[in-house]
């Protein structure tokens, strides 16, 4: 198997699952923390790390860090393969995307956005 072909099925199996994609078309709203991310989708931290660790795999994201926080963003424009492009155009028209984006809104406006989602429960505020 060729190394372009091996990438593509490593793509295609990143974004395989629902909750990936949900992921792909929340973080292409916008840079969020990884707790954000979690607390918009209402899923575990968990969940969403392991999605987030596949989607990075694939070449789909990227991070930063600060402090102890972790933010994640889609990677830019000029860097997305043609997969992820196509994959964004199709889930921007999906219900449960513009769902999560309101729901995202809502989060990074908290007074204190991050500290809110993440610090909930801190023995449960393990970042990626």
């Amino acid at each position: 198997m060729t190394h372009e072909l091996r990438t593509l099925v490593e793509q295609v199996k990143a974004v395989s699952h629902p909750l990936r994609l949900r992921v792909l078309a929340l973080l292409h709203g916008g840079e969020l923390c990884v707790c954000q991310v979690a607390e918009v989708l209402q899923v575990p931290q968990s969940s969403v790390s392991e999605a987030l660790r596949e989607l990075r795999r694939a070449g789909f994201l990227q991070e930063r860090k600060e402090g102890r926080w972790v933010f994640v963003s889609v990677v830019p424009t000029k860097q997305q393969p043609p997969l992820l492009k196509g994959l964004l155009a199709e889930l921007a028209g999906l219900p449960e995307v513009g769902q999560d984006r309101v729901r995202a809104q809502q989060v990074k406006g908290l007074a204190l956005p991050i500290a809110s989602a993440c610090l909930k429960d801190p023995l449960e505020a393990s970042h990626v």
